[in-house]
């Protein structure tokens, strides 16, 4: 369980290092950094289905893989089937909602 909160806290921390850097490359780190959010998004959905796995009984980590899942089918939906401008603007914070959700999941469970 260290090994995930670790893992997290450091998933976390990447996008903030890489735009300290900013002070030494300009805007470039602060794009590289933006970028880098992606990245922590992707450690953080397997570090759910590693918890899920491990835990297939935790409702709230099913329900964090279940709103995965509908954040992206509503993205898909939204750019290759129906454009909604709306919904583009209601699905931009999920990213953020759901990596302060699993965080928070990571860090309250004492034993996952």
């Amino acid at each position: 369980m260290k090994t995930i909160k670790y893992i997290n806290t450091f998933a976390i921390i990447l996008p903030f290092l890489i735009a300290l850097a900013y002070f030494k490359y300009g805007i470039d780190a602060i794009i590289v950094s933006l970028y880098s959010t992606m990245i922590t998004g992707f450690i953080q959905v397997v570090l759910g289905i590693i918890l899920f796995i491990n835990n297939p009984r935790n409702k709230f980590i099913l329900a964090y893989l279940i709103a995965v899942i509908l954040f992206f089918a509503l993205w898909y939906f939204n750019v290759s089937i129906y454009y909604a401008n709306f919904m583009t603007n209601f699905l931009i914070p999920i990213p953020l909602i759901l990596a302060i959700y699993l965080s928070v999941i990571i860090y309250r469970r004492k034993q996952l």
